[in-house]
């Protein structure tokens, strides 16, 4: 008799746009009951799914974040460098890590390549005392972010009705880079530390970023007229946002950020951190469920 697999599921029963009140009924139909045995688990509070993760690594083989992007990295960050498999069930606003690994956005179908366990190892970058997994960022995305969090719906058009109004008026801020051996200055309307090669929602921010290759991107975007914008954003989805002469991309395993705010953006949820911001890849350091 083969012996099943222990599988969690963490549910956020609050995240994202989709309502998760079926997706336990979509699991007990769609998961290979032959090959796995499983448990649902529901989040209270902020990071209540990293607890979870972290006390539940060792009883199970996976542990799958049902949630957006925020459910993901919160799961993540009890996973990295243990050998237990972050699965995805993608029921987020942007779903960035899942599109990039090419989960499927279909919940149904998402459970359904649950049961092939094709996983592999992925690199996750240290930023300063905490991790990300896909992307992170400062400038005008992180101030989108903190108002984004706080809008009374979710949503894609949500965030761009947010973004189109803030654009006017946030200004272009300097920020010192310390890379290579070398320290610059840059300003910039907003700077990207890209892992995965997306925000999610198919905006493709860091289009040539793999993200088991031992390398970050930092994507400096700097200040673009109105007339700019509809150009600039067809490059962001269409994935050739870093041939933009408003883009420069630089290719590092390690860096030092300090800005003159202390806010930011880490795999889509606002938060508070030093100004001083110390980056650097740890190599295939989380095992996570891909698409086969």
């Amino acid at each position: 008799m083969i012996e099943k697999t222990n599988i969690l599921f963490i549910i956020n029963p609050i995240s994202g746009t989709v309502k998760k009140s079926g997706v336990e009924q979509l699991i007990k139909e769609n998961l290979d009951l032959t090959k796995f045995n499983y448990t649902v688990k529901h989040t209270e509070y902020p990071l209540h799914a990293t607890e979870i993760a972290k006390q539940e690594s060792a009883n199970f083989k996976v542990i799958v974040a049902v949630g957006g992007d925020g459910t993901v990295h919160e799961v993540g960050l009890g996973l990295i460098n243990t050998n237990t498999i972050l699965g995805i069930i993608p029921m987020g606003s942007g779903n960035g890590l899942a599109r990039h690994l090419l989960i499927p956005m279909n919940t149904k179908n998402a459970i359904l390549n649950l049961n092939k366990l094709t996983s592999k190892k992925i690199d996750t970058v240290k930023l300063n005392d905490t991790y990300f997994l896909g992307a992170a960022g400062i400038g005008f995305d992180a101030h989108i972010s903190y108002l984004f969090a706080n809008a009374s719906k979710r949503g894609f058009m949500t965030y761009l009705k947010i973004s189109i109004k803030e654009f006017f008026s946030y200004k272009e801020k300097t920020y010192e880079l310390t890379y290579d051996g070398k320290t610059v200055n840059k300003t910039a309307f907003l700077i990207t530390f890209a892992n995965s090669n997306q925000y999610g929602n198919n905006a493709f921010i860091s289009p040539h970023s793999i993200i088991d290759d031992g390398w970050f991107s930092i994507i400096i975007l700097k200040k673009f007229s109105l007339l700019d914008a509809i150009p600039l954003a067809i490059k962001l989805f269409t994935k050739k946002i870093t041939s933009s002469k408003f883009v420069e991309e630089i290719r590092v395993s390690k860096a030092r950020i300090l800005s003159p705010e202390n806010t930011m953006h880490v795999d889509g949820e606002p938060v508070l951190t030093d100004k001083n911001i110390d980056l650097e890849i740890l190599p295939l350091s989380l095992n996570v469920i891909t698409y086969e």
